[in-house]
Formats: C-alpha cells, structure tokens, sequence
C-alpha cells in the first residue's frame, strides 16, 4: 500500500514537473531589447499548419508541436483570418496564438489628401496598402464600373472621397475603388444632396465645379466665394478661365502655367471652351462641395487672383482684377522664398494666368 503510494506520488510529481515544463515552453518569452518585428501574411483559406510553417520558416516558432497541440485541444485552431500579423522575436507560443485566434492584425491607413487626382490616388493607394495602380487607374476610368457604383459619370475621377482609410491586408483594387466611392456617397447624401437641387446643376457638374473649388482654394473659408465667381461667370456666358483645368488638361502638371499652356487643345481647357469641363479634375473634400452647392450669398465678383499668402483678392470688374495682380505680385515679392512666376501675357480672365 506505501509502495502504491509513493508511485502515485512520483507519477505525480512528474506530472506537475512536466506541466511546469509545458507551461514554461507555452508561456515562456525571450526578452530581447529592440526585438525586431517580422511580418507574417494569412492569405485568405490558409489553415493553422500552414501558418505554423510560415512562422518556423520565419525563424519565430522554436516548439510548432505545442503549438499545434494547443490550438486544436482549445479549439482555435479554426480561427485564423487572413490578414498582415506582427510577431516580435523572442515571443512565446501562447501571444503568438493568442494574436492568431484574435485576428490582432495590422491596419494599414491610406491617406487621401483633398485636391488629389485619380493618378495621384492610384500610386498612393500601390505604395501605402499595395495594391496594382495601374489596375486601380483601369477600374477607375470604367465606366461600366462606374455605373456599377452608382455614379453616372464617364469615370471615377472626383467621386474617390479624400480621407483617411484603416484597412486590413488582403486588398484588391477593387475594395479599394468601392470603399471609397461608397464614402464619397455617404457625405454627398448626408451634407449635399439637400442643397443640389436648388443649384440647377446635375451631380456631375457639381462634383465638377467643387474640384475646380478645391484645386483653387487654399483655405476652406474662401471657397464659398471662390464658387460664387464661378457661378457668376456661368450665368453670365464668360469662360471660367481657371488655371487647373488647364493643368489637368497637361496631364495634372503640377506648377506655374506658361501663357503657352493656354493653347492646349481639350475639353478641359476652359480658357478656350465655355462652361464647366466635362467632368471633375480632383477628389474635392467636404468643404468643396458645400461651396459648390452653397456659393456665398450676394456676391458679384468675376475675378479673383492668389495673393501669395494662402488668400486671394476679389474683383467685381477687370480693372479692379488688373490691379489686384499688381499688388498681388508685390505682395509675393515681399514673401520670402515666394516661387517666382513665369512670365505672362496681358490679364484678361478670372484667374491668375490670363
């Protein structure tokens, strides 16, 4: 009977042992200063074995068998979600799990900034989440696709919302295009859509104008009044004269315009063809469209030219606009590193190169 009970007692004793052993190996992590951290991706379908090779292949996971034991004897072995998983060397079996069965993934953010073009979002969207630009720019210039989101325009140029977006790896181009035309249909639902109608404007011109707006303006503030200008050349049968639909018309340049740009053949060119463009020339944000929906009240301008400091003067006539660019002109003399402007021609329209 003692003798039962002292095996009893080792057996035991060599249980508690070996559970102590499996709980170190488990639980155990190596503390490693400045760890560094190695990128593991799901992909969508993937089991828990073929993770586990991924993470020994990485160098991350010293005991695999635990790893698989404990996570079919607890069930999550099933719970994997594909995504982009961070894992520090040195870390034990049970964060490792932990992190998988939680699907504690990466987000990565995309950040859109307002007055982007379709191009510019194309690469952003291939360098920040990784996904094919050039497929991206193909869906976008769709317009099936683009009638397959609701938007009745010839592309997507203008209707993808500038925002910050938290997404998760995988992520195809076409997620992408669709998560941010659906943001772009919730604020025009939500602050436009009440105010459309009473401008006698389709939802593509005013998603057009309000582009204009957006690559005009550099304060929110003047943006009202900067649309009020246009609608009043609109009414009035002048040309818009705005010098970013010229340098959309060059393939979205991005500097100073030379007299000579104005010759550029396109419908965009509104130097020389009356009217709003045929569609937008950037992702207009929030304050944009407003503008373009509720101009300031009252106002008669017809010009208005960059003062160099982030405003604009206003004019009602073209001698107030011919002076106003005088003194705009010395003002950017006076601004330190102002960039220079290329030479111009005589001033005739409503912006700065005329």
């Amino acid at each position: 009977m003692r003798r039962i009970s002292t095996m009893f007692a080792l057996a035991a004793a060599a249980l508690a042992i070996a559970g102590v052993y499996v709980g170190f190996l488990y639980y155990g992590e190596e503390r490693i200063p400045g760890a560094e951290r190695v990128e593991i991706r799901v992909l969508p379908g993937m089991y828990l074995s073929d993770v586990e090779r991924k993470l020994v292949e990485a160098d991350l996971l010293d005991h695999p068998r635990l790893f698989r034991w404990v996570a079919v004897a607890t069930g999550r072995d099933k719970k994997v979600q594909a995504g982009r998983y961070m894992f520090l060397r040195g870390q034990s079996v049970a964060r490792m799990l932990d992190k998988l069965a939680r699907a504690e993934f990466e987000i990565t953010r995309l950040v859109v900034p307002e007055g982007f073009t379709l191009r510019e979002i194309a690469r952003s969207a291939w360098r920040e989440v990784e996904v094919d630009s050039a497929q991206f720019h193909r869906l976008a210039l769709n317009p099936d696709f683009a009638r397959e989101l609701g938007i009745n325009a010839p592309t997507l140029e203008g209707y993808l919302f500038p925002d910050t977006y938290n997404l998760s790896w995988p992520l195809t181009s076409r997620d992408v295009v669709r998560l941010m035309v659906r943001r772009f249909r919730e604020v025009y639902d939500e602050h436009i859509a009440l105010y459309a109608k009473s401008t006698g404007l389709s939802t593509n011109e005013i998603v057009t104008l309000a582009s204009i707006v957006q690559a005009e303006a550099q304060r929110a503030s003047e943006m009202p009044r900067i649309a009020a200008v246009y609608y009043n050349r609109l009414r009035k049968g002048l040309r818009l004269e705005a010098d970013p639909t010229v340098a959309y018309a060059l393939g979205g340049v991005r500097r100073g315009l030379k007299y000579s740009d104005l010759k550029v053949e396109s419908p965009y060119n509104t130097y020389r063809t009356k009217g709003l463009p045929p569609g937008p020339i950037c992702s207009p944000g929030r304050a944009a469209l407003e503008a373009a929906v509720r101009p300031l009240e009252g106002c008669d301008d017809l010009y208005f030219v960059a003062a160099g400091d982030g405003t604009h003067f206003f004019s009602r006539t073209h001698d107030d606009h011919v002076k106003a660019k005088r003194l705009a002109r010395a003002m950017r003399d006076t601004i330190p590193d102002a960039t220079p402007e290329p030479p111009k021609e005589p001033e005739t329209g409503a912006g700065e190169v005329e």
